[in-house]
Parts: structure tokens; sequence; C-alpha cells
């Protein structure tokens, strides 16, 4: 698995694109990089593009990466994440995850369309804007 990452500070927004194959281990150790990132915060809504990925995840291996994010404030907190697919088995794959997350505090919501992705999280980024200024 490959991630490469644009916080654009500007708008508030974290754009992930994730390549290759998923496993648990990475995700965690991904987990650790981004909090660890100097100009990240973990209420930063974000787009995790994975069209050019694959997952071999069991449902219990969804349920740990799950649990993991609801444990980690640090990582990922208050905010919205879009997950971009590129397949119905990746799509079936996610949304069973952020069924896993719904009782978190960050809302995950899984999609096909990259536009309609970057609309949802523009959303929670535009209201932040507004109630900071």
């Amino acid at each position: 698995m490959h991630i490469t990452r644009f916080i654009d500070l500007k708008k508030g927004i974290v754009y992930s694109t994730v390549t290759g194959t998923i496993t648990v281990a990475e995700v965690r150790a991904d987990m650790a990089r981004l909090a660890a990132e100097p100009v990240y915060a973990p209420d930063m809504p974000g787009i995790i593009d994975m069209r050019n990925a694959t997952a071999g995840l069991s449902s219990d291996e969804l349920r740990q990466i799950a649990e993991v994010v609801k444990n980690s404030a640090k990582v990922v907190s208050h905010t919205r994440r879009a997950l971009l697919v590129g397949s119905s088995l990746m799509y079936g794959l996610y949304r069973m995850f952020a069924t896993f997350v719904s009782d978190g505090t960050t809302e995950y919501r899984v999609f096909s369309d990259e536009q309609l992705a970057r609309i949802w999280v523009e959303e929670i980024a535009e209201q932040r804007r507004i109630m900071s200024d």
C-alpha cells in the first residue's frame, strides 16, 4: 500500500490517495504518520481516494480498523471523511466499514463519484471556516 497526501490549509481539507493492497498494519502506520504531521488537525475533513487500491480485508479486519479509528482522537475526530472507491466490491467493503464506525465521532461516507465526494467534504469545511471567522 502506498499513500500520498496533500493537506490544503486554505480549505482545511486532507486529500489522500491510496494505491496497492490495503492492509491493517499499513493503515495503522499511516494513521500514526498523519497524526504526526505538524499542519494536520484531527477535525479536518478529508477525501481518501482508493480508486486505484485493492483490499483483501475481511470483515473482522475492517472492524479492527474501525475500532482503531474510533479510539484515535489524535487522528480523526468530529469531522467527515469521504471514501472514494472505483469498484462495487470496494464500495460494499467500505460501506461495511462506514457502518462499523457510525457510532464514533466522525462521519464516513462511501462515494464512487469524485465530484459528489468533494461537495460533501467541502460543505463541512466551509461551515467550519464560517464559524471560525
